[in-house]
Protein backbone atom coordinates (compact mmCIF):
# COMPACT_ATOMS: atom_id res chain seq x y z
CA UNK A 1 0.00 0.00 0.00
CA UNK A 2 1.01 3.49 -0.98
CA UNK A 3 -0.65 6.77 -0.07
CA UNK A 4 0.76 9.81 -1.32
CA UNK A 5 -0.07 13.45 -0.31
CA UNK A 6 -0.02 16.43 -2.67
CA UNK A 7 -1.23 19.69 -4.15
CA UNK A 8 -2.88 19.66 -7.21
CA UNK A 9 -2.90 23.58 -7.48
CA UNK A 10 -6.07 24.07 -5.97
CA UNK A 11 -6.52 21.22 -3.19
CA UNK A 12 -4.48 18.63 -0.65
CA UNK A 13 -5.21 15.44 -2.38
CA UNK A 14 -4.48 11.86 -1.33
CA UNK A 15 -3.37 9.08 -4.11
CA UNK A 16 -3.69 5.30 -2.46
CA UNK A 17 -2.26 2.96 -4.16
CA UNK A 18 -2.89 -0.84 -3.51
CA UNK A 19 -1.15 -3.18 -5.26
CA UNK A 20 -1.81 -7.69 -4.75
CA UNK A 21 -1.56 -10.80 -6.77
CA UNK A 22 -1.58 -9.28 -9.99
CA UNK A 23 -4.46 -6.55 -9.48
CA UNK A 24 -4.09 -2.80 -8.40
CA UNK A 25 -6.81 -0.44 -6.54
CA UNK A 26 -6.01 3.00 -6.67
CA UNK A 27 -8.21 5.89 -5.36
CA UNK A 28 -8.38 9.72 -4.83
CA UNK A 29 -9.27 11.53 -2.03
CA UNK A 30 -9.41 15.00 -1.69
CA UNK A 31 -8.45 16.39 1.64
CA UNK A 32 -9.44 20.08 0.64
CA UNK A 33 -7.04 23.01 2.36
CA UNK A 34 -3.81 21.93 3.53
CA UNK A 35 -3.98 18.60 6.14
CA UNK A 36 -3.18 18.18 9.53
CA UNK A 37 -1.21 15.26 10.66
CA UNK A 38 -4.03 14.28 12.78
CA UNK A 39 -6.72 14.53 9.69
CA UNK A 40 -4.27 12.11 7.30
CA UNK A 41 -3.95 9.84 10.37
CA UNK A 42 -8.03 9.85 10.96
CA UNK A 43 -8.43 9.08 7.48
CA UNK A 44 -6.10 5.96 7.24
CA UNK A 45 -7.54 4.59 10.58
CA UNK A 46 -10.73 5.17 9.89
CA UNK A 47 -11.84 5.15 6.24
CA UNK A 48 -8.82 3.71 3.97
CA UNK A 49 -10.01 0.75 4.28
CA UNK A 50 -13.46 0.70 3.56
CA UNK A 51 -13.22 2.87 0.71
CA UNK A 52 -11.10 0.64 -0.54
CA UNK A 53 -13.06 -2.16 -0.39
CA UNK A 54 -15.46 -0.11 -2.41
CA UNK A 55 -12.82 0.57 -5.54
CA UNK A 56 -12.72 -2.34 -8.10
CA UNK A 57 -9.74 -4.32 -8.57
CA UNK A 58 -7.95 -4.03 -11.66
CA UNK A 59 -5.59 -6.60 -13.50
CA UNK A 60 -1.73 -5.17 -14.59
CA UNK A 61 1.43 -6.66 -14.98
CA UNK A 62 5.02 -6.37 -13.90
CA UNK A 63 7.81 -7.44 -14.02
CA UNK A 64 9.56 -9.11 -11.01
CA UNK A 65 12.60 -8.74 -10.29
CA UNK A 66 14.78 -11.67 -8.61
CA UNK A 67 18.23 -10.69 -7.94
CA UNK A 68 19.41 -8.38 -5.65
CA UNK A 69 19.85 -4.75 -6.32
CA UNK A 70 22.56 -2.53 -5.59
CA UNK A 71 22.30 -0.41 -2.80
CA UNK A 72 23.88 2.79 -5.07
CA UNK A 73 21.49 2.25 -8.05
CA UNK A 74 18.69 1.61 -5.35
CA UNK A 75 19.32 4.78 -3.90
CA UNK A 76 19.47 6.03 -7.57
CA UNK A 77 16.00 4.78 -8.15
CA UNK A 78 14.36 6.46 -4.97
CA UNK A 79 15.73 10.07 -6.15
CA UNK A 80 14.01 9.52 -9.17
CA UNK A 81 10.89 8.10 -7.85
CA UNK A 82 10.83 11.19 -5.52
CA UNK A 83 11.20 13.33 -8.59
CA UNK A 84 8.26 12.00 -10.90
CA UNK A 85 4.83 13.67 -10.58
CA UNK A 86 2.69 12.27 -8.33
CA UNK A 87 0.57 10.36 -10.09
CA UNK A 88 1.89 7.20 -12.24
CA UNK A 89 1.13 6.07 -15.09
CA UNK A 90 -0.16 2.52 -14.06
CA UNK A 91 -2.50 4.45 -11.13
CA UNK A 92 -3.99 6.93 -13.39
CA UNK A 93 -4.87 3.92 -16.13
CA UNK A 94 -6.35 2.24 -13.13
CA UNK A 95 -8.12 5.15 -12.00
CA UNK A 96 -10.02 5.07 -15.06
CA UNK A 97 -10.73 1.89 -15.46
CA UNK A 98 -12.25 1.79 -12.24
CA UNK A 99 -14.52 4.83 -12.95
CA UNK A 100 -15.44 3.18 -16.29
CA UNK A 101 -16.33 0.12 -14.28
CA UNK A 102 -18.23 1.95 -11.72
CA UNK A 103 -20.02 4.58 -14.91
CA UNK A 104 -21.43 1.08 -16.75
CA UNK A 105 -22.74 -0.41 -12.85
CA UNK A 106 -24.38 2.98 -12.62
CA UNK A 107 -25.59 2.60 -15.94
CA UNK A 108 -27.29 -0.57 -15.34
CA UNK A 109 -28.99 0.16 -12.04
CA UNK A 110 -30.31 3.30 -13.73
CA UNK A 111 -31.93 1.44 -16.61
CA UNK A 112 -33.28 -1.24 -13.70
CA UNK A 113 -34.88 1.59 -12.39
CA UNK A 114 -36.29 3.13 -15.51
CA UNK A 115 -37.65 -0.21 -16.50
CA UNK A 116 -39.23 -1.14 -13.01
CA UNK A 117 -41.15 2.45 -13.00
CA UNK A 118 -42.28 2.31 -16.62
CA UNK A 119 -43.75 -1.72 -16.00
CA UNK A 120 -45.29 -0.15 -12.65
CA UNK A 121 -46.60 2.97 -14.72
CA UNK A 122 -48.29 0.26 -16.83
CA UNK A 123 -49.80 -2.04 -14.66
CA UNK A 124 -51.42 1.02 -12.80
CA UNK A 125 -52.76 2.17 -16.30
CA UNK A 126 -53.77 -1.16 -16.51
CA UNK A 127 -55.57 -1.32 -13.31
CA UNK A 128 -56.92 2.24 -14.21
CA UNK A 129 -57.98 0.98 -17.77
CA UNK A 130 -59.92 -1.98 -15.69
CA UNK A 131 -61.55 -0.03 -13.10
CA UNK A 132 -63.54 2.44 -16.32
CA UNK A 133 -64.83 -0.74 -17.59
CA UNK A 134 -66.37 -1.70 -14.44
CA UNK A 135 -67.82 1.79 -13.92
CA UNK A 136 -66.57 2.07 -10.54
Amino acid sequence: MKLTVYFDGSFWCGLMEAEDAGTIRVFKHVFGSEPKDEEVWDFVANHLLERLDQVPAVPFSTRETTHRINPKRLQRLVNREKAKPVTSTKSQVALQESREILKSAKKQKTKRQKQAEKQRRFLQQQAKKLQKKKGH
